[in-house]
């Protein structure tokens, strides 16, 4: 005689319903949702949030179902299905969080007092120069912050430039910022790649804020 949850040998919606929830209380899953972070380019610490998110979309989603799945009639199809709309739910957290990085790279480019650079090629007094860099030296000492770049590498960009200015170099400001934080911080990305071109927006507003106050408190803007 067949099960209760079964017509036939066909798994009713019920029963599809507690086999897909159930695999989400499975290891296997959570080793699932690491997998799809990685396979995303999300951080490994994304990995909870990947598998609650599922969770909820797929446990919602099953909620207003009202017929059978026509081809889910046992562990293997609906352990699938579950890990499925996990990979989907990491595609569209991935969407979100890029969508949310380059509104931030566009944010940090508009925040950067890129006119800094183009005021430190004006100078061309060796005095005013040193007591530009006396000035970031004593700034970089108090109330330093940045978050989007660490400390020590603020202060060495900024230190850099002021050299590179006062060997006379006239490259873009983009180039010279890729050139700064190559020289300047061993954890930057070799290439000009996406990864290179977010860390280059936040590090480059602090570097320019660093130089504006320490520049503004010298006299030299």
């Amino acid at each position: 005689m067949p099960d209760s949850s079964t017509e036939s040998g066909r798994w009713i919606l019920s029963t599809q319903i507690a086999a897909i929830l159930s695999w989400f209380e499975t290891s296997d899953s959570a080793q699932w949702s690491e997998v799809c972070c990685r396979r995303q380019g999300l951080p490994s610490d994304m990995a909870g949030d990947v598998h609650s998110d599922s969770w909820v979309k797929v446990r919602s989603a099953l909620s207003r179902r009202s017929v059978a799945f026509p081809l889910l009639h046992d562990q293997v199809s609906a352990h699938r299905y579950a890990a499925r709309s996990m990979q989907r739910t990491a595609i569209d957290i991935a969407r979100t969080v890029r969508r949310i990085e380059s509104k931030s790279l566009v944010i940090d480019d508009q925040q950067a007092d890129h006119s800094v650079l183009e005021h430190m090629r004006q100078v061309d007094d060796s005095l005013t120069i040193d007591r530009w860099r006396r000035a970031v030296v004593a700034h970089a000492r108090h109330d330093m912050n940045c978050s989007g770049c660490p400390s020590d590498v603020v202060f060495a960009a900024a230190i850099k430039l002021l050299a590179m200015l006062q060997i006379g170099d006239q490259g873009s400001i983009s180039d010279l910022m890729y050139e700064v934080l190559q020289e300047v911080d061993d954890d930057f990305p070799a290439d000009k790649s996406e990864a290179a071109r977010q860390r280059k927006s936040r590090c480059s507003r602090c570097v320019l804020n660093l130089l504006r106050d320490a520049a503004e408190s010298a006299g030299v803007l």
